[in-house]
């Protein structure tokens, strides 16, 4: 198991702390500078939640930040994911704070990293033996799929990924993007529900399965029945990546007072127990350096897990 900095024992030196922290930024991943962390931990977290959360709303609102704005209006959707991946230049202090400050933030673009790099090396594997074939849950435009074809150097017409979400309102945006790449005739947008997966897909055996910014959204019950509708179609030795979730800065009650986003929160620990329950074997995690989002890969093991039967959930997404 891989672990950030914060995770190794209290002996562990300052200096090795530094060269970790230097070998995920030249790998791509962010880190919060240790005196913006303590900010955020003894001063920004304590003050923002003693303050009365209609007053943080209205002081939000005056700011000219396209993620502010959108967080406000549509909290935890898919474009204020996006605003948080292309990560502009900011345009004044709240929307430096969001983009550049916020834990949140800089663990989202780290774990869109992260699964980026495991679909794109994925489909590599499974292309040496044939097509390649991907569903996303919960997908909003499904751009870690799509920037993983790309990346991958794999014929886009050997790959043919699957986007389901119950809400098609990130599908235009999703398909202009494919366009923009040049592989539309390998994505399939469908609106429709995923525990219902081997209804939606009848004929479908997805390789590589991605549930990446929905499992905060689903309870316990949700999550597993997903989980086992998705191993029942996968063949065995598929791969499955997706995440739990930690309040590891404290900063659950201001997403909840100040935009009503509720998370359900997961150790690495407990998606693992999870994932077993439903057919899987983890076969890596891996906490990204904000320590937030504890990233799993999973296969579907040689023997098949006894299928259960499954009864219907309602997905969210903000992938």
């Amino acid at each position: 198991m891989l672990t950030t900095a914060r995770e190794r024992p209290a002996a562990y030196s300052v200096r090795s702390r530094k060269t970790l922290t230097r070998g995920l930024a030249e790998a791509g991943y962010e880190t919060l500078p240790a005196l913006a962390g303590w900010i955020q931990r003894r001063l920004l977290n304590p003050l923002r939640n003693r303050l009365p959360a209609g007053l943080i709303r209205r002081l939000l609102a005056q700011s000219a930040s396209p993620l502010v704005a959108e967080s406000l209006l549509r909290p935890g959707g898919w474009r204020s994911m996006e605003i948080t991946y292309r990560n502009d230049t900011p345009v004044d202090f709240f929307d430096r704070l969001a983009l550049r400050r916020t834990p949140m933030s800089l663990a989202s673009r780290n774990r869109r990293k992260f699964v980026t790099a495991t679909i794109t090396r994925l489909i590599r594997e499974f292309a040496a033996e044939g097509p390649v074939s991907i569903v996303g849950v919960g997908a909003g435009p499904g751009l870690h799929v799509q920037n993983a074809i790309v990346g991958s150097g794999v014929d886009p017409q050997r790959v043919c990924a699957y986007l389901i979400d119950l809400d098609n309102d990130a599908f235009a945006y999703g398909s202009q993007n494919a366009r923009r790449l040049g592989i539309e005739r390998s994505l399939h947008f469908l609106e429709g529900n995923a525990c219902r997966i081997d209804e939606v897909l009848p004929h479908v055996a997805p390789q590589i399965v991605k549930i990446v910014g929905l499992a905060e959204y689903l309870s316990d019950r949700q999550l597993l029945e997903l989980l086992r509708a998705l191993a029942r179609i996968m063949p065995p030795g598929g791969a499955l990546v997706t995440h739990g979730l930690v309040d590891a800065w404290g900063n659950a009650e201001f997403l909840v007072r100040v935009f009503n986003l509720r998370h359900q929160t997961r150790s690495g620990e407990k998606m693992s127990v999870m994932l077993r329950t439903a057919g899987f074997e983890v076969v890596k995690t891996f906490v990204e350096p904000i320590g937030i989002f504890p990233m799993l890969t999973a296969r579907k093991p040689p023997r098949p897990a006894t299928p259960q039967k499954s009864s219907p959930c309602r997905l969210t997404t903000n992938s």
